[in-house]
């Protein structure tokens, strides 16, 4: 990857709109490769990237040099997608804590209030996407790790966790 011209760089320091569009043009391929080459989500890591964006830009009068904006680029993309992996982790916490307390500390129910409880599960499962509900039905349904899961839909292992957290979160946000 060649450094950016230097008009557009020092432009894109003054904040002119044609140099910003030129600098986000300019790192939306390579950025995006990076960090889908470790999200493994193309939705989560357009947001992310959109993230690291907005940083640069919010920090561009402070860059000194196009040559050393690549480097600069790359490590707040490397930052935000480790940010991006400790919220997953600090939310799958959360619900798992979440549920661990409600199960410890429910009493029975009645069958009403059971059926209720499938029929909202059943509608939330219903907001899924295919690939999401696909992962979810081998892994809780059939009981299949991971690896067995990622053979039979032909996706990476980490594709999959990805999968059952983010289908976890949007199960209980409508749950709850």
């Amino acid at each position: 990857m060649s450094p950016l011209d230097r008009t557009i760089f020092e432009a894109f320091r003054n904040g002119e709109k044609h140099a910003i569009e030129a600098v986000y043009s300019y790192y939306k391929a390579p950025v995006m490769r990076f960090i889908v080459s470790m999200v493994k989500d193309s939705n989560d890591s357009e947001s992310i990237f959109h993230e690291v964006i907005m940083k640069i830009i919010r920090r561009r009068e402070k860059l000194c040099t196009d040559e050393g904006i690549n480097a600069y680029v790359f490590t707040i993309a490397k930052n935000e997608v480790i940010d991006y992996f400790k919220k997953l982790k600090k939310d799958r916490e959360r619900i798992e804590d979440f549920y661990k307390n409600r199960i410890e500390s429910h009493d029975t129910m009645t069958a009403s209030e059971e059926e209720e409880i499938f029929a909202n599960l059943e509608y939330a499962l219903e907001g899924l996407s295919v690939q999401r509900k696909k992962v979810i039905e081998l892994s809780y349904f059939q009981n299949l790790s991971y690896q067995e899961i990622a053979e039979k839909l032909m996706i990476s292992k980490n594709t999959v966790k990805n999968h059952l957290i983010k289908a976890k979160l949007m199960l209980r946000e409508q749950m709850l």
